[in-house]
Formats: structure tokens, sequence, C-alpha cells
């Protein structure tokens, strides 16, 4: 059987790392998802066109495989993992809300490319931590990790879904032909599948009406709590750098004493000592 009695016990032991991890896995999810449905309001809040949006999607995608590789690097202790989640998923969470402040292509390419190192960070040191707390019995928590990127795939075109432009979100002297053709648009944006997007003339200078920000800035709140997991997970394993003084439990009285008790000879015997050595 996959489930058992020992399985249970140790995942009790461990159920608050792993729940930890498949919440940042979550945030994982919940990044990678929202790019597709949002890509032509944000076109219209950087004022690009569709092929300088599209190199947003490169830009994370690579940085993906790079924070993949860089996540092998914080697996020497636990320590450098969960400080290293903890930062990836805080990263998330400031590049939900700074996403709607970048009305220039580079600058949302930049930050979508810290996200994906993040992402790729996330990616890695989630899986290989489960690993080493469930060893041979790991594959049904592996399972569930992945449910939970599927879940927070799922959930942010939801979220960003009722924030999307019907119309076109920057208004031109085209505005009414452009918007005629913005729901085959969207269409045409399917994964690894796009169509020729060339031949549509959509504007790139007028007055953004868009309300994408919003998207944005819930996706944001939903996932602050996963960084607040995160630093519970780490001041309960006594690994924040802050509280290291406070790390070691105080001796207890009879500890105390067996440490005191040396001492209290070593000056009893230089008290007795002394008379002598003043007659001396």
């Amino acid at each position: 059987m996959w489930w058992d009695e020992r399985v249970s016990a140790r995942f009790r032991r461990n159920l608050q790392p792993t729940l930890t991890y498949w919440s940042v896995f979550f945030s994982f999810g919940l990044c990678i998802a929202f790019l597709g449905p949002t890509l032509l309001d944000l076109r219209c809040q950087t004022q690009s066109s569709l092929s300088q949006i599209t190199w947003v999607f490169f830009s994370q995608q690579f940085c993906l495989l790079l924070g993949s590789c860089l996540g092998g690097v914080f697996k020497r202790t636990l320590a450098q993992s969960l400080l290293a989640l903890f930062a990836s998923s805080l990263a998330i969470s400031l590049v939900f809300a700074i996403i709607p402040l970048c009305h220039n292509v580079v600058v949302l390419a930049v930050v979508m490319a810290v996200a994906g190192l993040a992402m790729g960070c996330i990616d890695t040191i989630s899986n290989m931590q489960l690993v080493k707390i469930y060893q041979k019995d790991s594959a049904i928590f592996l399972q569930a990790l992945h449910f939970f990127v599927g879940f927070g795939a799922l959930l942010s075109p939801l979220i960003a879904d009722p924030f999307l432009s019907d119309t076109n979100c920057i208004l031109s002297n085209g505005t009414a032909n452009a918007s005629s053709n913005l729901p085959h648009i969207r269409k045409s944006l399917v994964p690894h599948h796009p169509g020729n997007l060339s031949h549509y003339d959509l504007p790139m200078k007028g007055m953004v009406v868009t309300r994408v920000s919003y998207a944005f800035w819930i996706m944001a709140l939903i996932n602050l709590p996963v960084p607040i997991a995160v630093f519970f997970l780490l001041y309960k394993e006594r690994m924040v750098p802050c509280f290291n003084g406070s790390s070691h439990p105080l001796l207890s009285a009879d500890e105390l004493a067996l440490e005191t008790r040396p001492g209290d000879k070593d000056e009893l015997a230089t008290t007795a000592q002394r008379p002598h050595t003043a007659s001396g």
C-alpha cells in the first residue's frame, strides 16, 4: 500500500514542512499561468506591439531554467534551502505588486525574469526537500505537490478573467476595428501554438484603459501568506538570522547547578589558598 501507519506517522511528524512546501508550489502555479490571459492587457499597459510583448514569455521561461539550476546551489543545508524559498516566494508577491507599475516592455521583461528565477528555485528546492523528508515514500507527496501547482495555475486565470478588457484597452482612431478583432486575437494566443497575428493592426499609442492591475494586486495578496508560512518554518527550525542568539533553550536548574559547581569549587580553592599565600 502507498499509505500505511508508518507513512501516516511520518506525515504527522513533518506536517508543517510538508504543507509549507505545498504552499510554495502553489505560488509557482499562480505565477506561471497568469501571463497568457493578461498578455493583451499588458501590451496596452506597456504600449508595445505583440511581437515585443511576447519577449516577456522568453525572459520568464529562460530565467526559470536558470533558476532551476541555481536552486541546486542551496541544497547543502536546510537553512539555505528555506531562506531561498522564503526569498523566492516573497519575490513572487513583490512581482505581482510591481507588474501594474511597469509601463515599459523592457522593465516588464526584467521583472518577469526575476519571477522566473524565483519559480526555478521553488521547483528544484521543494521537490528535493520532500524527497529528503520521505525518501522512498515520497511519491504520493510529490503528486500532491504537483496538484498544488495545478491548483495555482487554475486559480490565476480565474482571478484575472473579470479584469480583462473586452474591447481594445488603448483608445485611438482605429479602436473600433481593432476592438472587433480582440476576441479572436485572445483565442489565437494559445500556448505552444500561437496563430499568425501579424495582420492585425492594434494601436500602440493612445489613452490606456485597463483594469488588469487589480488582478495582479489580488494575486499578490493571495500569495502573501506563502512567504509568511516559510518564515514560520524558519522560526520553528531556529534558523532566522536575527533570532540566532535565542535559538538555544535555557539550561534547566539541575544543568545550571552542574555547570556552576566546578567553578564554585575553583573559587573555594582559590579563597582557601589566599591565607596561606599571605602567611607565606
